[in-house]
C-alpha cells in the first residue's frame, strides 16, 4: 500500500511542479490531491499504520500519567487531532504513559504554557516563543520570510536542526521542546482585493509579533499585535483593515465571515513550540524516553501535514463555498513582497550575530533543509520521520 501511495505522491509533485506555483509545495494542487499526498498521515492519526517505529518497550511498572494543557477548546479541530495524536502515544508506549488533557485555558492562557509547565501545572503545553520574543535569540529565524512553501517541510527543517541551534535555547527556561510546530503559510485576510504590494501599504494589519510584526512593518502596513481570537471582532469595529492568518486556523475564527477576500502570499510561517516538563521526561525509563522521542518526531510532522497543509487546503475550500474570493498575486507581483521584506532577514542576522549567535551559518542550513524537503510529499516526511526520528533533541538516559 505505500508504495502505492508514493508512487502517487511523486506524480503529483511532478503535476504541482508542472504548473508553476511560487507557494503551494508539494501539498497537492487541490484537495483530493492533497488528500492523497497526505494518506499516511491520514492513516496515522487514525491508527491504521503497521509501523509507529521501532518502540520495544520493557518496563513494567505502574502507569505514568502524562498531563497535557491547552488554550484551544477541545471541540476544535486541532485538539481532535491531537486527541488522536496521544492515543499514539499510549499505542507506542503499550500503555505505560496515559494521557489526561484540559483545554480552554482551564489550567493557562495562550501566553502562560511555558511558565505552567516550568511549574509543575502541566507536563506539556503550547510555549509560543513569538509572544515572548525578546527571551529568544534563535528561533526567530525560522519564521524569516520566504524561506518554506508549507508546514511539514518547516517543521522538518527545524527538527533536525533544533539540536544543534534551539535546544540550549529553549532548555534554559527549565522545559523541553517537546515538538517544535510552525503554522502553515500566512496569507492576507481583507475587506478589499489587495493585489499589488501598493494596495496593503498604510494597512492596519494584525501581526502575531517578533519577526511576524517586522514583516509586516516592511510591507508600509501598520502591525497591530493581537491574538488570533481577538482578530474577527477588531476587523468589525474597525480596529485592523486585514488579518495575516494560516489557512487553517482563518476557518476556526471564521474570518470568511469579516473578510470578503484572501490575497494568498504565503511568505511566511509562525513557530508555535510545544514546552514539555524536563522532569516528566528525565524520570521516565529508558524505553519509554526513547518511545516518547518516537512520538514527538511523528506528531510534529503530522499536525503539520494533517492540520496545516491539508487541513488547510480542506478550510480554503469550504470558505471559497461560502463566498471568500482567493487572489493569485502571480510570480511577478510576489516578487516585488519579497524585496520588500528583503530587509528583515538581513537585519535580524546582523543582530543575532552581534548576539553570538552563528546566523548567517543556520540560515544557510535552514535553506539546504527546506530545499531537501521541498522535493518531498506529506506522506515521504512522514515515513522519514517513523523509520529515522531525529536524535539528540533530549538528553537521553
Amino acid at each position: 500500500m505505500r508504495k502505492t501511495l508514493l508512487a502517487t505522491t511523486s506524480l503529483a509533485i511532478g503535476m504541482v511542479l508542472a504548473a508553476g506555483s511560487a507557494i503551494a509545495g508539494p501539498v497537492g494542487a487541490n484537495v483530493e490531491e492533497a488528500k492523497k499526498n497526505s494518506q499516511v498521515v491520514l492513516d496515522w492519526f487514525d491508527g491504521k499504520l503497521d509501523n509507529y517505529g521501532k518502540n520495544d518497550v520493557s518496563y513494567d511498572g505502574p502507569v505514568i500519567e502524562f498531563r497535557s494543557t491547552s488554550h484551544i477548546p477541545a471541540v476544535s479541530g486541532l485538539a481532535k487531532l491531537q486527541i488522536q495524536g496521544f492515543d499514539n502515544l499510549e499505542r507506542m508506549s503499550n500503555g505505560k504513559i496515559k494521557v489526561s488533557t484540559t483545554w480552554s485555558q482551564s489550567v493557562h492562557g495562550v501566553r502562560e504554557g511555558r511558565k505552567a509547565v516550568r511549574t509543575g501545572l502541566s507536563d506539556q503545553a503550547p510555549c509560543f516563543s513569538l509572544y515572548t520574543a525578546r527571551d529568544y535569540n534563535v528561533v526567530g529565524g525560522l519564521g524569516l520570510p520566504f524561506l518554506f512553501n508549507n508546514s511539514h517541510e518547516a517543521v522538518a527543517t527545524a527538527e533536525h536542526l533544533y539540536p544543534k541551534y534551539l535546544k540550549d535555547e529553549f532548555e534554559r527556561f527549565k522545559v523541553k521542546i517537546m515538538r517544535e510546530a510552525h503554522t502553515g503559510p500566512y496569507h492576507l485576510y481583507n475587506n478589499k482585493p489587495v493585489k499589488t504590494l501598493a494596495d496593503v501599504q498604510g494597512m492596519k494589519v494584525r501581526a502575531g509579533g517578533g519577526t511576524h510584526a517586522a514583516i509586516i512593518g516592511a510591507l508600509g502596513a501598520t502591525q497591530v499585535s493581537m491574538p488570533g481570537a481577538s482578530a474577527y471582532t477588531a476587523v468589525q469595529r474597525g480596529t485592523l483593515d486585514a488579518i495575516h492568518f494560516n489557512d487553517a486556523a482563518a476557518l476556526i475564527f471564521k474570518l470568511h465571515e469579516v473578510s470578503k477576500f484572501r490575497t494568498q502570499n504565503g511568505f511566511n510561517v509562525l513557530t508555535i513550540e510545544y514546552c514539555m516538563s524536563g522532569d516528566w521526561f528525565d524520570d521516565l525509563p529508558a524505553d519509554l524516553q526513547v518511545v516518547v522521542n518516537n512520538w514527538g518526531r511523528q506528531m510534529a510532522i503530522a499536525e503539520a501535514a494533517g492540520f496545516y497543509d491539508y487541513g488547510g487546503q480542506v478550510n480554503v475550500s469550504k470558505m471559497e463555498a461560502q463566498g471568500l474570493q482567493s487572489i493569485d498575486m502571480g510570480a511577478a507581483e510576489l516578487d516585488k513582497w519579497k524585496a520588500a521584506v528583503s530587509g528583515v532577514e538581513a537585519t535580524w542576522v546582523a543582530d543575532a550575530e552581534k548576539k553570538g549567535v552563528p546566523a548567517k551559518a543556520m540560515m544557510a542550513e535552514i535553506r539546504a533543509g527546506a530545499a531537501k524537503y521541498a522535493k518531498m510529499s506529506p506522506n515521504e516526511v512522514m515515513l522519514d520521520a517513523i523509520n529515522n526520528p531525529v536524535q539528540g533533541m533530549y538528553d537521553m538516559k
